[in-house]
């Protein structure tokens, strides 16, 4: 069975798609694929797929315009990547910071933690030199991944429909449709509640800025923050953000709190804010992480949250209204 899977604003796994096919060759790949993009994509910029190193996935790809950029890119899973790497230099040590290297959102701790592999061992550095850096680490993903780094979510639901397989195909496709349907329903009932009480955000991002705000009101009575330049990589990312370069400086900057933790480093441009889900939910909230500065923020250069939040239907009908006004204020 293929299996397309997202996740919701809500850091909840949404099936998209399901298939049958006779084997995992290119042919079934690349048929899966243009359902996916025939019947769920639907001519939609920004989408990242992220698989496994499949010969057949690759190929099948490589020959769709849905997954080139500026429509959408291929992503490798890290999870098998690490796999992968692991089957060719056995050391749980090397495994661990091939983990670290792709995860890790700053250039400099990324060539840092590639140093620290070559260090150990050669071969293995140069294994993972000669994979294409965009395709496995978040430090040169460029923000398309929004922060989801595995295909753990299509696993989740492959584990949930594993007893199935056994069964003749029709009673497969029941099961898996009668799971979805109450999937689906018991979460509209959740999206309907959090509407009817006025909530702009999901659950877990409204959680997130409550978070957020009371540490900022910890660290204010501290008077401990410090907010540094940001790194090299990110500091052209000015010219692409709908704001001022405090902000961007502010939004990509290392925040620290008085213990030296490293509160976040993020990038904002703005081909993630055009990714905002159905139901006024945030659905990016895992690139969208507004760092604990954003109540300042949005004091000082009268940037709102809310701003970012709208009806997708909304905005899929006014494409060029966005980019105009986009154009203005730039």
């Amino acid at each position: 069975m293929l299996i397309a899977a997202t996740m919701d604003g809500n850091q909840q796994v949404l099936p998209l798609a399901f298939a049958i096919v006779d084997d995992e060759s290119y042919a079934s790949w690349k048929w899966f694929l243009q359902q996916l993009s025939r019947h769920v994509i639907r001519g939609r910029r920004g989408v990242c797929l992220i698989s496994d190193r499949h010969a057949g996935i690759i190929k099948a790809v490589n020959e769709s315009s849905e997954f080139v950029p500026p429509n959408g890119v291929h992503r490798y899973c890290l999870r098998h990547v690490c796999s992968n790497f692991n089957s060719h230099h056995k050391n749980i040590v090397l495994k661990d910071l091939c983990w670290r290297a792709g995860s890790e959102y700053q250039i400099r701790k990324f060539n840092r933690i590639m140093e620290e592999i070559k260090g150990h061992k050669l071969e293995a550095f140069t294994f993972l030199d000669r994979i294409n850096k965009e395709k496995w680490t978040a430090s040169h993903d460029g923000g398309w991944r929004c922060g989801i780094l595995t295909t753990n979510m299509s696993e989740c639901i492959n584990g949930v429909l594993k007893g199935a397989r056994r069964l003749p195909v029709t009673a497969i496709v029941e099961i898996t449709l009668q799971r979805t349907a109450h999937y689906f329903r018991e979460r509209a009932l959740r999206s309907a509640v959090m509407l009817s009480n006025g909530q702009l955000w999901t659950d877990f991002a409204k959680k997130k800025f409550t978070d957020w705000e009371k540490n900022l009101l910890l660290i204010q009575s501290r008077n401990t923050i410090t907010c540094n330049n940001p790194p090299r990589s990110l500091q052209n990312a000015n010219k692409d953000l709908d704001s001022t370069p405090m902000l961007s400086n502010l939004l990509t900057g290392n925040v620290h709190a008085a213990n030296g933790i490293n509160l976040v480093s993020l990038a904002l441009t703005l081909k993630n804010l055009k990714n905002i889900g159905m139901f006024r939910i945030l659905s990016w909230y895992t690139t969208l992480l507004f760092v604990p500065l954003h109540v300042q923020v949005e004091a000082k250069h009268h940037v709102f949250r809310t701003r970012w939040i709208g009806d997708k239907r909304e905005q899929d009908n006014k494409p060029n209204e966005e980019e105009n006004l986009q154009d203005n204020q730039m």
